[in-house]
């Protein structure tokens, strides 16, 4: 662990937590948007390097050394690579802050970002979890709310059919950003300002989760405790998809995806819907996939996939160790 400075035991109004694994260069210019805003909110920055192995620790350490902020930073090394959630489960116990931030290393805070969510935290005592706005480099808006996955949202994936969409609409899962008035079930984890005693109340993070999901799994254990979503448009934070995972780029180049992303979805949805979750999901995604299929006879080809995706996603399924 090192901590150039940092004051440990000061309590903190907020305390942010960024996770690394062999993107320092991504996390300094993170830390760069970060660090001079923390004065004004009485935050705080652990950066949890997850064993990259890459000389990571020693980089960020140095950053922080002599940033300005320096006394607001820490990095704290991480045994082994357990992914995100363990990353972040790591990072909660070196914090002493009544709210949290949970920031993506691809990821930039935008002026006055942390003082709107803390003026949104002290206005809306009622909600516990506060999602800002998120933009990409074109300063466009990013689709970062969404509504549950559920048997027939996956039906309705596999589709990928207007027709199918219009007459399930609340089984689409995005939540486009022109819609502000449907109240999302989940957001995305890249920035995400949460209340300490609401983690307390849900636990930490299901580190079964390596990555994937693990962001639609604890917002549906937040909001079962009563916890509720509030955004925050006034928040704005950058952020380049897929900067730190490389996903999107594999997804348009119809790549394989990494293993771990089918089995978070397979543990998500035993989590979900019980031991024989995975296999309805993926009943339901087949038969969708089917219509698209139908639709590429008579118009519109259907959506290219990833590569080795039918057998790809029963990964997991079983529920084994790994999962």
């Amino acid at each position: 662990m090192q901590n150039p400075g940092f004051k440990k035991n000061q309590p903190y109004r907020l305390g942010v937590i960024i996770v690394n694994y062999q993107t320092p260069e991504l996390v300094e210019t993170c830390l760069s948007t970060l660090a001079p805003q923390l004065g004004a909110v009485n935050g705080c920055c652990v950066i949890v390097d997850n064993a990259s192995g890459d000389g990571s620790l020693d980089r960020l350490t140095a950053w922080c050394e002599v940033s300005p902020a320096a006394d607001r930073l820490m990095v704290v090394s991480a045994p082994q690579n357990g992914g995100f959630s363990a990353g972040n489960n790591i990072g909660l116990k070196h914090l002493n802050a009544d709210l949290v931030l949970l920031l993506n290393s691809d990821a930039a805070v935008k002026p006055d970002a942390l003082i709107a969510l803390i003026r949104a935290a002290d206005h809306n005592s009622q909600a516990s979890i506060f999602t800002p706005l998120i933009v990409d480099g074109d300063g466009e808006p990013q689709v970062s709310r969404f509504r549950r996955h559920r048997l027939l949202s996956e039906f309705v994936d596999g589709a990928q059919t207007g027709p199918i969409t219009k007459v399930f609409p609340k089984a689409e899962t995005p939540i486009f950003p022109e819609d502000i008035d449907t109240e999302p079930d989940w957001v995305s984890f890249s920035a995400v300002m949460i209340r300490r005693q609401a983690i307390e109340d849900a636990g930490p993070m299901d580190e079964g989760f390596f990555l994937y999901y693990e962001d639609c799994d604890y917002c549906r254990r937040l909001t079962g405790k009563g916890h509720r979503i509030c955004y925050v448009p006034d928040a704005v934070f950058q952020h380049d998809a897929g900067g730190s995972t490389k996903l999107r780029e594999r997804q348009a180049k119809s790549a394989r995806l990494p293993e771990y992303y089918y089995r978070s979805r397979s543990r998500y949805f035993r989590k979900t819907y019980g031991p024989l979750g995975p296999i309805a999901a993926n009943l339901f995604w087949f038969a969708g996939r089917g219509v698209a299929l139908a639709r590429g006879i008579v118009g519109r080809p259907a959506p290219k996939l990833s590569a080795n995706r039918y057998a790809d996603m029963w990964i997991g399924w079983r529920g084994d160790n790994k999962s």
